[in-house]
């Protein structure tokens, strides 16, 4: 190993790694109406853990990461089942936090709604909608409404251009699938007429869980239930003969993000799943205690090869998403990544970290 390589490995596992700028809390943990079926929380593989995170939970997980530029008020759950998502919100946002929320956006609310929502300061609403007609929407969005889902976008665009707001920027994510590929073109048109982002995006068979075990069917059946003809929008874990790992390159959230369940639990990742993955909490413990603990170490020591006993074997032992025998250039590229992350923030006034 060059003395090169030992530098970036210190720099990545020492108590000197910055702090994340970014973050994923979750609102609702394992709550969701619909039954979508490669989702863990849809097709009912994960039944337990359910909460709705509190606002008072809320503030203090968010007053002990003073260092946050960007939150996703998103995760395990539908967001907008959680009452106080909107002042969840309008609390961070007052701290000139950018929000990002992800929504399925299929139920019925009031004009008022739509208009706190604009007011609340959101970024960036997600609105999961698969689909250019009702039929293939509901072929994954089993239980959700297409037309409803139209209107409430057209509802609360209205409620911005009152505001004479131009957020939330409204992204509509189209999870590309071999029941609505053949609607692409049509997605593109509607999405123009509306004046809205068209994310297309490939379809997860809900393989990348290292803790949750899908038991519906087999990869190769979902595979063929699922994915689409055209390769473009095929991840390529998929493509040819399955293959592990799932994903190029390395980990990167166990160094750049913190993700956070509806109870203040720490995961590793926006992958992971169960509370006994969690790395601690940040209503018993410090961001520090945590960031810089044994779990989070032996974790970053694995991504990065480190021959070392590990005091702790987190569900990152068991995880196959990425591999861990990463080359030097993508140490430095991520070593690159922390970096400039925290130089884009720096001169912003940062308040200490409470114990």
């Amino acid at each position: 190993m060059s003395s090169l390589e030992t530098l970036i490995d210190h720099l990545l596992t020492s108590d000197r790694l910055p702090y994340p700028v970014s973050a994923q809390i979750d609102p609702v943990g394992n709550l969701c109406q619909l039954r979508c079926p490669l989702c863990p929380v849809g097709a009912r593989i994960i039944t337990d853990d359910r909460r709705i995170m509190p606002l008072d939970t809320f503030t203090t997980i968010l007053d002990k990461m003073p260092f946050l530029r960007t939150i996703e008020l998103y995760r395990s759950g539908e967001p907008f089942l959680n009452p106080e998502l909107p002042a969840m919100i309008r609390y961070a946002s007052d701290r000139n936090i950018k929000v990002v929320t992800s929504t399925h956006f299929s139920f019925f609310k009031p004009d008022e709604f739509f208009e706190g929502l604009v007011a609340s300061g959101l970024d960036t609403l997600v609105v999961s909608l698969d689909g250019a007609s009702p039929e293939t929407y509901s072929r994954y969005r089993i239980g959700g409404d297409y037309e409803l889902v139209l209107a409430n976008i057209r509802n609360l665009l209205a409620a911005r251009e009152k505001a004479r707001s131009k957020t939330p920027r409204i992204i509509w994510q189209f999870l590309v699938n071999r029941y609505n590929e053949h609607e692409i073109a049509a997605a593109r048109s509607m999405a123009s007429d509306l004046k809205i982002v068209l994310d297309l995006r490939p379809i997860s068979l809900g393989d990348n869980e290292p803790d949750v075990r899908h038991k519906c069917t087999d990869i190769e059946e979902r595979k063929h239930a699922w994915l689409p003809e055209d390769q473009t929008y095929v991840d390529d874990c998929y493509k040819g003969d399955y293959r592990y790992p799932l994903f190029r390159g390395m980990c990167h959230q166990l160094f750049t993000r913190v993700v956070l369940m509806a109870d203040g639990a720490v995961l590793p990742c926006c992958e992971a799943r169960n509370r006994e993955s969690a790395f601690g909490s940040l209503l018993e413990e410090s961001f520090e205690e945590i960031w810089y603990g044994a779990a989070y170490r032996d974790a970053r020591m694995r991504a990065l090869n480190i021959k070392t006993t590990p005091e702790i074997q987190s569900v990152c032992y068991k995880c196959t998403n990425f591999g861990t025998a990463p080359s030097l250039r993508e140490k430095l590229q991520l070593l690159l990544l922390v970096y400039r992350k925290t130089l884009r923030n720096f001169g912003r006034k940062r308040p200490p970290v409470p114990r």
